[in-house]
């Protein structure tokens, strides 16, 4: 009797496969991850709508891997991008662009092909400050 004959093959995988499967499933989701919203917007906050604006110029500049211009006008309060707008929470008192104070009655940033867009900083006349994310490319709270 050959003695590798008679040795059973097992159904599993082996380790290698294992770290193969781990490494493409992780793969994955750090890919899905900054698409992912885990806390969730709440309907009656009033970023969800600007966000959603920035998510679709996000989405439009990745498709056509083109730039994405967004103009936040303060004089009007309302951010503009491809002649949509949706309205700012309230009057902007003050903002910075990229670690610069910002001067103009507003500020336009750029959404780029890979994903990512230039920092902006508001606060607001009610004290509340927001910071546009350069990697989630999404206003948050500080």
């Amino acid at each position: 009797m050959n003695i590798h004959a008679a040795r059973r093959f097992s159904g599993g995988l082996t380790f290698i496969e294992l770290l193969i499967v781990l490494f493409i499933v992780g793969m994955g989701w750090f890919t899905l991850m900054p698409n992912l919203d885990l806390a969730g917007d709440r309907g009656d906050d009033s970023l969800s709508t600007i966000n959603a604006l920035i998510y679709e110029a996000k989405t439009e500049a990745v498709e056509s891997d083109s730039r994405q211009y967004i103009y936040i006008d303060f004089e009007n309060g309302v951010l503009s991008w491809e002649g949509e707008e949706a309205p700012l929470p309230s009057e902007v008192s003050s903002g910075h662009f990229k670690e610069e104070p910002i001067e103009d009655k507003g500020v336009e940033f750029v959404i780029y092909p890979e994903g990512f867009c230039d920092e902006v900083r508001l606060v607001f006349s009610d004290g509340v400050t927001v910071v546009l994310d350069p990697l989630s490319v999404r206003f948050g709270e500080i």
